[in-house]
């Protein structure tokens, strides 16, 4: 679902008609997560592609590609792929933060592109001027480049997008509902996600669409949320059980005993807190796609190994401990 609005409205005309032919060699599309950055480069990306050729990659497939390609000594094949398209769609790009190698790649990469007339497009999660960590003259390049905001979304907004939440489902509800929800709502997954998580509350106790059973809803889902464990918590868990350290579980590092201590934190943030996959890749600096791949790999693998699940279950026993108020004391300790 789409809103068109004041705080899109700039980067909505841009890439609904943007052409390569006409285009500024590097495009830069920045603002607040969960506002619909990338649902506008893919449409732009899908749109390109019957006619020129387009590659969209998250960031974190760069680096992770970028890493595996220098590791199996397949760098040209990597640089051959993401250095001939006409235009080149890099999202995310704020993973690349702290990555050094892969920005020194991304920085070859845009400098390859500009060689040889491409262009090349770029989603930010933040402002122009916290792109530093890129380095001076990568990041100078991108600000002068063209530079397009997608703005936060005003409540009027997010009340908007949440009336076309409802029509879609076929629901009734009434304004004073739906103005509630836009006040507690940041951006769109999360008015997704509240809108759906009323849903549920009111089919389970059988209330009504009103203001007082969003009231009980809302006050039920921050009594939860106070009671979830955090995912730096879970994180330090499973790198506790897993004799590895936390940092590795951060790091980009593929080694086995890496990896199954990163599957583990992620199959326990998922199960535990409930957070969505972008949201766990926001905590891991990782895309949500990748996340997903992890979970779901654990979850095979517990079938197979004893040892795995033993260790899920002492993740999952330690967080839902009826001693809380140790285990809050240990948490508040580190």
């Amino acid at each position: 679902m789409w809103l068109s609005s004041e705080f899109n409205r700039m980067a909505e005309k841009t890439f609904k008609a943007y052409e390569p032919d006409d285009a500024f060699f590097s495009t830069l599309i920045y603002g607040p997560g969960g506002v619909g950055k990338s649902t506008l480069l893919l449409k732009c990306c899908q749109r390109l592609k019957e006619k020129k050729t387009i590659l969209y990659i998250d960031a974190q497939d760069f680096v992770k590609n970028y890493a595996f390609s220098a590791q199996e000594g397949t760098l040209s094949q990597f640089r051959l792929r993401l250095r001939t398209p006409t235009v080149l769609i890099i999202d995310h790009i704020e993973v690349l933060k702290g990555k050094t190698r892969s920005i020194e790649e991304f920085y070859h990469t845009y400098e390859a592109l500009f060689q040889r007339n491409g262009r090349i497009i770029c989603g930010f999660r933040g402002e122009p001027s916290q792109l530093g960590f890129l380095g001076e003259k990568l990041s100078s390049r991108l600000r002068g480049g063209l530079v397009v905001p997608v703005l936060q979304p005003t409540p009027e907004d997010m009340l908007n997008y949440l009336r076309q939440l409802a029509y879609g489902k076929f629901l009734i509800v009434e304004d004073l509902v739906l103005e509630l929800m836009a006040e507690e709502a940041a951006n769109f997954p999360q008015a997704q996600s509240l809108m759906n998580g009323f849903l549920q509350f009111a089919n389970r106790t059988d209330s009504a669409l009103d203001h007082g059973a969003l009231l009980l809803y809302l006050q039920e889902r921050r009594y939860q949320e106070g009671l979830r464990p955090s995912p730096q918590n879970i994180i330090q868990k499973a790198a506790e059980l897993t004799g590895v350290a936390a940092a590795a579980i951060y790091s980009t590092t593929r080694t086995p005993e890496v990896r199954q201590a990163r599957q583990l934190a992620i199959y326990g943030i998922r199960s535990l807190s409930r957070l969505s996959y972008p949201e766990i890749g926001a905590s891991l600096n990782k895309s949500h796609s990748s996340i997903m791949k992890s979970y779901q790999q654990f979850q095979e693998a517990i079938q197979k190994n004893p040892e795995l699940r033993e260790m899920l279950e002492s993740l999952v026993k330690y967080f839902n401990s009826p001693d809380d108020e140790k285990r809050k004391d240990e948490e508040e300790e580190r």
